[in-house]
């Protein structure tokens, strides 16, 4: 070979040195998860990085979601209510601890399947009416804090015993009756539930159902209360809680931002997971009510709704 050839052969080894060593000091393809992050940053691999290029997400925010990593919701309750035709599998796919369950019955009786998985809710009350037998409460036995969901009127029909030492819940519509409140306040319920109609809900009324011991819901006649400053002006040391709904998460935040006594909201089990995560992180005191009725299907898209929320829940990271 040549000076000429040496020469030329020299300076293409050089050039190709350079490239490779350049290469070796940018990012490989498809090898950014091994770079190390600068201090305080995420790793690249980290789900919770920002990505490069068009669909980037914000930093700080979970690629998809469109929520915070960190927003978390404090501890969450919800009460389901089904019918006693959903079946057992369902009914195991809603059962958790921050859940009340709601049994809506025609017969009086709930299979066994079901009442086994009542005793995976938090709470449960099963809807009774009489005249009460023995077997009513006798179905029961299996699941002691199981509640029954009874009628004014059934506090005082004979076969009541039947249901001694179990939690009651009691649900009053229309005009409120003395005799009813005094019933409850007597009976010492657990939960009483009140659904007025438009010219029933006054203030008089308002102040004589917060007196009844227990805890109280209010059901708002329709759509939420734009405000509430003379409801509020009205309550005793333990007020109603006024329930709404069902709402969508965007109608919820507005209900909840007007009125401070709104604490009980139905929505849809469908709800947009999302937007509800925020009202609950900025609202934890809002409780949700979700009903299924006799839909497996409804119900599974109930138990994915409360899953994400399990998920972001302060409750389920402690130990």
């Amino acid at each position: 070979m040549t000076a000429r050839g040496v020469g030329v052969a020299l300076l293409v080894w050089c050039l190709a040195f350079r490239a490779g060593a350049g290469a070796q000091d940018a990012p490989r393809a498809g090898g950014a998860g091994y770079q190390r992050p600068a201090a305080g940053a995420l790793p690249s691999w980290s789900p919770a990085a920002p990505s490069s290029g068009a669909g980037a997400a914000a930093p700080g925010r979970e690629v998809g979601s469109g929520l915070p990593p960190f927003l978390a919701v404090p501890g969450f309750k919800a009460d389901i209510f089904f019918d006693e035709e959903l079946e057992p599998d369902a009914v195991r796919l809603l059962a958790r601890a921050p859940c009340t369950a709601w049994v809506r019955t025609r017969t009086n009786m709930v299979r066994e399947s079901v009442v086994e998985r009542l005793s995976r809710f938090g709470a449960a009350y099963v809807q009774l009416r009489a005249p009460f037998l023995e077997a009513h409460g006798a179905q029961l036995q299996r699941a002691p804090g199981v509640g029954a969901w009874i009628g004014p009127g059934d506090l005082r029909v004979r076969g009541i015993h039947a249901l001694a030492g179990r939690p009651l819940a009691v649900s009053l519509f229309g005009a409120l009756r003395p005799e009813d409140l005094q019933a409850v306040a007597a009976a010492k319920v657990a939960e009483v539930r009140w659904t007025p109609g438009p010219r029933d809900l006054t203030l008089e009324a308002w102040g004589r159902f917060a007196q009844v011991p227990g805890q109280k819901v209010v059901v708002w006649p329709a759509g939420a209360p734009g405000a509430c400053e003379s409801w509020a002006r009205a309550r005793a040391a333990a007020p109603p809680a006024i329930r709404v709904g069902p709402l969508e998460a965007e109608a919820l935040a507005a209900a909840v931002a007007a009125c401070p006594l709104v604490t009980r909201v139905e929505v849809p089990a469908t709800v947009d997971d999302v937007a509800l995560v925020r009202v609950l992180a900025a609202s934890p005191r809002v409780e949700l009510e979700v009903d299924v009725g006799a839909s497996t299907a409804l119900a599974r898209a109930a138990a994915r709704l409360l899953d994400r929320l399990e998920s972001r829940s302060v409750h389920s990271a402690t130990p």
